[in-house]
């Protein structure tokens, strides 16, 4: 029997990147595509996710509560974020924990062996 598919919750607000990495990702694991913070509270409350990836430019202010409230989930603190954005903000990105944080433009090719070697390191132990 196959295993289950990892679930992915993608947060850009371009609706191009959204379909672009969905396509690649979609290949390994089920993707959550939203396109704003409040759609992606919204996918949160229905579903679990393991993993997250994050364009910075679809937040809702610049001091990152999203990825904070994240963490504060139960099995938060072990979710991995990857971080791929226009903005280069590594440091605070570290600083909140982000597993990766890739500048864009990234291919989606580079961002699916990203998220699969971050959810490989974290085997099956982080959901939200």
């Amino acid at each position: 029997m196959a295993s289950p598919r990892r679930i992915v919750l993608l947060l850009d607000r371009d609706e191009a990147t959204r379909e672009l990495y969905r396509r690649e990702l979609s290949r390994r694991f089920q993707v959550l595509p939203c396109k704003s913070e409040g759609e992606a509270w919204q996918t949160l409350d229905r579903q679990s996710v393991d993993a997250v990836v994050l364009e910075l430019t679809a937040l809702d202010d610049e001091e990152w509560t999203f990825v904070a409230r994240l963490r504060m989930i139960e099995g938060g603190h072990k979710l991995p974020i990857v971080i791929c954005s226009t903005l280069d903000a590594r440091r605070r990105g570290s600083e909140l924990g982000a597993v990766a944080y890739l500048i864009k433009p990234v291919t989606p090719q580079a961002l699916f062996r990203v998220l699969s070697a971050a959810l490989q390191d974290t085997g099956a132990e982080a959901r939200v």
